[in-house]
């Protein structure tokens, strides 16, 4: 079970059958692998996490009895198989023979045998795949697209089936990995001709200024990472940084800020000169914070640790710019953690608003007259967007919707509607983001 197949085939077990969450199973599996082997690893659980419903409704259509009723090792070896034929350009023959080889490990001769058949079976109709034709577009988009009905069917809400559709197939796309420069130390031309010299393929973020784009999910522990001229940050947060656009010397609060790359970004756009105060309820999280900031050599971050619900139980010194990245479904990063879907339920959302919109109202106390509080979430669900931002102004008159940036302004005008923005992977290459920016009276 070393090798990566029998290595990945441990990390998808655990995430589906013991609930583990996949960035740590697959740390695990991670240990001790060359850097080929576990780019592949980690191809086939992302790929295996991400299709699981998809690659259990056509197992159903060739298995003899539910695929329930086998022992869980066999049902993820089973998926884990048939993702390498119908999704990876692995040839067939290594697909079959390494699951069947896996097969003997984990179970007897007779698994074997229902392993090669069932693999061989689809190799055969992998021209004329069996998926659904009901009629039903969110039956029938959950299957081929590997999604829970209850999300398709909130999306169909909202999109056309084309778009839908679109959607669907963006959140299912690799993201690869998303760089913010360290403007304190370096300048993304000169990061660029490096990467260029070490072989990696960067490109600048074409929507997001400061923002450099690897194809790659993963790359190189490099040289500019490890001394801090660059961070990886998806770009859609380090927009969030730039919406909020604090002032040399202001004093910024970032309300749940752990792990802390947009706050030590608020930093770095101040030219570390001002305060950024980092809040988290997780202490050993905002040690993250701290390990960050030393990286970058950023000195003006600092942490404290405190439920963002019970602001109002300490004093605070009013601030010019408050952050607040709230916890919240994470429906928008789905092409990052693909077992989120499988986590979430629909009753999820609600609890999420009622918590996001209780913690926004306690940091608007944070904000001085003439303040600025930005709220941003990785989810584009209307209950935890529009929905907290209509309910948060009705409850404090004190605040609207204040313009962006004049730079960014010009850039989204056409897709801003009262000082909020949505940005999705189907449309804009970036993360599922939900920004909007809030002025105190």
């Amino acid at each position: 079970m070393n090798r990566p197949r029998g290595k990945a085939l441990k990390a998808i077990t655990a995430v589906l059958e013991e609930g583990a969450y996949s960035n740590l199973a697959l740390r695990q599996a991670l240990r001790g692998a060359s850097v080929t082997d576990a780019a592949f690893i980690k191809q086939l659980v992302y790929g295996t996490l991400t299709y699981c419903q998809s690659l259990d409704y056509l197992l159903e259509q060739w298995l003899t009895r539910p695929l329930a009723s086998l022992k869980p090792p066999i049902r993820n070896l089973l998926r884990l198989g048939l993702y390498q034929i119908v999704y990876l350009q692995v040839p067939n023959h290594a697909a079959v023979d390494e699951s069947v080889q896996l097969a003997h490990k984990v179970g007897h001769k007779g698994v074997a045998g229902l392993v090669n058949a069932v693999l061989r079976r689809a190799v055969r109709s992998r021209d004329a795949l069996p998926w659904p034709q009901t009629g039903s577009a969110s039956f029938d988009l959950s299957i081929r697209y590997s999604f829970p009905e209850w999300m398709v069917t909130r999306w169909l809400k909202r999109f056309s089936r084309e778009e839908t559709e679109a959607f669907c197939s963006a959140q299912n796309s690799a993201p690869g990995t998303d760089l913010r420069v360290n403007s304190l130390r370096e300048t993304a031309r000169n990061l660029l001709l490096e990467f260029a010299g070490e072989g990696i393929g960067v490109e600048p973020h074409p929507l997001v200024a400061n923002s450099l784009h690897v194809e790659s999910a993963s790359i190189p522990n490099v040289q500019a990472l490890r001394e801090g001229r660059c961070t990886v940050q998806g770009a859609a947060s380090t927009l969030v940084g730039q919406v909020v656009d604090p002032r040399l010397g202001q004093l910024v609060y970032d309300v749940c800020a752990a792990p802390g790359g947009k706050a030590l970004h608020l930093a770095e756009l101040m030219q570390d000169q001002g305060r950024v105060i980092a809040l988290d309820v997780h202490e050993k999280r905002l040690g993250l914070v701290k390990v960050a900031a030393e990286r970058l050599q950023i000195r003006t971050v600092e942490t404290h640790c405190v439920d963002a619900t019970q602001l109002d139980t300490l004093i605070w010194e009013p601030a010019a710019r408050v952050l607040v990245d709230a916890p919240c479904s994470g429906l928008g990063v789905i092409r990052r953690k693909p077992d989120i879907r499988w986590h979430r339920s629909s009753d999820d959302i609600a609890e999420l608003a009622a918590l996001q919109l209780r913690i926004l109202s306690q940091a608007a106390n944070l904000v001085q007259p003439g303040g600025t509080l930005v709220y941003s979430v990785c989810s584009t669900e209307p209950e935890e967007t529009t929905e907290v931002i209509t309910a948060f102004l009705q409850q404090h008159q004190s605040f609207y919707p204040s313009l962006w940036p004049e730079q960014l302004r010009s850039q989204w005008e056409p897709e801003l509607e009262r000082c909020s923005l949505f940005t999705y992977p189907h449309r804009h290459a970036l993360d599922g983001f939900f920004i909007c920016r809030l002025e105190r009276s």
